[in-house]
């Protein structure tokens, strides 16, 4: 068990997406989570906060969630962690869903489900929950899921843009967020906080 961990979130760009600035020890070491927009406010937060970002993970590469990335990889120098299969989103290749202009970012390390990612004294476990694209995953460190576009407080992630899956969703819900101790607390990618207990009570995907 290592020490508490120090969580910050900053809801950032057009999309309100929830951007997690997580300190994993005294020393300030720790990670940035789904960079989605405004690249200079999470940079000022991060100083307030005295975090040193090891890494920058990100639960999936659509460009609210990591249209930052880059930027911060850069002003940094920590690297930027990603499925494979949504690692090409991030290149500046592909168009992006609603038109907007991508900010390129090379992704330094690609993940595996049940692959853990050293942090501090910390360890964030890789969960693979394809179903809203297919390299989604979850991040989880203690009892704490980050959970991007999988699982919102009431509601899941959409599954019917490029990558997304009905069928995937519901394999992930069943098999990869449904047998979660009931007490994981849960940060989405959208939307307020919440935990696997009140989800599995009221949430009617779940």
């Amino acid at each position: 068990m290592g020490e508490e961990l120090e969580i910050r979130c900053v809801e950032v760009g057009m999309f309100q997406g929830n951007c997690y600035l997580v300190k994993c020890n005294k020393a300030g070491h720790g990670v940035i989570i789904d960079p989605g927009d405004e690249p200079d406010r999470i940079r000022q937060e991060v100083r307030n906060m005295k975090l040193e970002p090891e890494a920058i993970l990100l639960t999936h590469g659509h460009i609210d969630h990591a249209n930052a990335a880059g930027a911060l990889r850069k002003a940094f120098r920590c690297r930027v962690v990603c499925h494979p299969s949504d690692s090409e989103m991030l290149s500046g290749e592909e168009p992006t869903l609603w038109g907007l202009q991508r900010n390129p970012c090379t992704v330094d390390q690609e993940i595996a489900d049940g692959e853990t990612i050293a942090v501090g004294d910390q360890r964030f476990k890789v969960i693979h929950t394809p179903g809203h694209t297919k390299g989604s995953v979850c991040y989880m460190v203690d009892s704490i899921l980050f959970s991007g576009d999988t699982l919102f407080s009431g509601s899941i992630g959409r599954t019917d843009l490029p990558g997304g899956s009905d069928r995937e969703m519901s394999r992930t819900l069943k098999t990869r967020i449904a047998t979660l101790d009931v007490n994981t607390v849960v940060h989405p990618g959208h939307g307020p906080s919440t935990t696997i207990e009140h989800e599995k009570q009221s949430n009617p995907f779940l």
